[in-house]
């Protein structure tokens, strides 16, 4: 017999493996479906003068939808999910072999993730990678900033 927990538990994983497949796929508009409204995606290593959180499913979409032309995942040399004792979060380990498609410099990266869901929905994720790999595979800090992601309006926060 399982314990609500369990079934809160499995339902979180599959969230997660679902926005993992959705993602790889770029079926974006199923993909942003799994968002709670209210949603909240960071990257908490953000470089200075870089947007750091995305908030709501419209600004997490323009964001994300825009990423596979600027990385190009070639391979996944590792992936590792780990159910946590809260059975609303979950913890993934991913390594990925890849390249910049505007230089041709490979992207290799490693990420930790963490998946907070609320009511069956993903309700934060959190990023944690090394944006020097990024920077580098883009052509150096400047070429970055003008085509990852969006820089900071002044006196925004993060």
């Amino acid at each position: 017999m399982t314990s609500p927990d369990d079934d809160v538990r499995a339902a979180t994983l599959r969230l997660v493996s679902d926005y993992q497949t959705l993602l790889g796929q770029k079926r974006w508009d199923a993909w942003i479906d799994l968002w709670a409204e209210d949603g909240e995606l960071d990257f908490p290593f953000a470089p200075a003068g870089r947007q750091r959180r995305y908030r709501g499913r419209p600004e997490i979409l323009a964001y994300m939808s825009a990423t596979p032309g600027r990385v190009a995942v070639d391979a996944i040399d590792q992936a590792r999910l780990f159910p946590m004792q809260d059975p609303t979060i979950a913890m993934a380990e991913l390594t990925i072999r890849g390249h910049a498609p505007a230089t041709g410099a490979p992207y290799n990266q490693s990420y930790v993730l963490i998946f907070e869901t609320k009511g069956g929905k993903l309700w934060r994720y959190r990023e944690y990678w090394n944006p020097l790999v990024a920077i580098d595979a883009m052509g150096g800090r400047e070429a970055w900033a003008s085509g990852f992601g969006s820089p900071l309006a002044a006196g925004e926060g993060a």
